[in-house]
């Protein structure tokens, strides 16, 4: 028995379900996680599982689809035997160590094959390039797989959130896995990010997903983001109105 058993993962399945890749996608730097993770459960058509619970949680419902669901949901898709779990509510630090351990034991359960976590990659370039992806093995066998991929390894740094916790669970239960991280920005939904981050996982495990949603909105986002930075600067300078700055601010 832990010493603190504040979280559950409830399933709703009779499937007997063997050997699958875990996605991992929760709240992170620029929501990549939670959008890649949901555009995949939506786009690959996946049924829905179980959900994770705790009374520690934020008290919120999502309404998605029109119906109302749990914020972290579980997700199946068949035909290419992926567990997807998303989220849609930050996690504290303690709660997100409890979430990653269960989450590994459900990995356990079902003898998972691998698992990826997706994530968001804070840049200290002045804009982020959204289609570089870098990777972060668990072990010696995951970064040669990842190498073998073309995936830049990054050695030195620091994973955050559920993130981070995820990995080290699955290092501590010694489950193969891996955090897919796509540059991004940091404080705005960046979709063009989770794009990137969903077209790699894609070509690394054989399926195609159509993302041209999240290509336009991440278009969108970009344009807004350069037109707010070039009428501020002008602004700053003296060259723009209020009337201007606020227009680019609220549209």
């Amino acid at each position: 028995m832990k010493v603190r058993d504040r979280v559950h993962i409830v399933l709703d399945t009779k499937r007997k379900i063997l050997s699958p890749t875990f996605i991992i996608g929760f709240q992170g730097v620029g929501l990549v996680g939670t959008m890649a993770s949901q555009h995949l459960a939506d786009k690959l058509k996946c049924e829905l599982i179980g959900h994770v619970e705790s009374e520690f949680m934020p008290p919120i419902a999502i309404l998605h689809e029109n119906s109302l669901t749990f914020p972290i949901r579980i997700y199946y898709c068949k035909k290419h035997n992926l567990i997807i779990i998303t989220s849609e509510v930050p996690l504290s630090s303690d709660l997100a160590f409890e979430v990653s351990d269960d989450i590994t034991e459900l990995m356990k359960k079902f003898k998972s094959k691998m698992a990826y976590v997706l994530e968001g990659l804070i840049t200290k370039d002045e804009e982020p390039d959204q289609k570089k992806i870098s990777g972060v093995p668990s072990n010696e066998k995951v970064r040669k797989f990842l190498e073998k991929n073309k995936l830049e390894i990054i050695e030195n740094g620091a994973i955050l959130g559920i993130a981070g916790s995820m990995l080290l669970a699955t290092v501590e239960k010694k489950i193969d896995s891996c955090a897919l991280m796509a540059e991004s920005h940091i404080n705005i939904p960046d979709a063009m990010a989770s794009s990137t981050v969903i077209k790699t996982l894609g070509q690394i495990l054989g399926f195609s997903v159509d993302t041209s949603e999240l290509d336009k909105k991440g278009a969108d986002i970009e344009k807004k983001i350069k037109s707010i930075t070039e009428t501020m600067r002008k602004y700053k300078l003296g060259k723009g109105s209020d009337e201007e700055a606020n227009k680019a601010l609220y549209g």
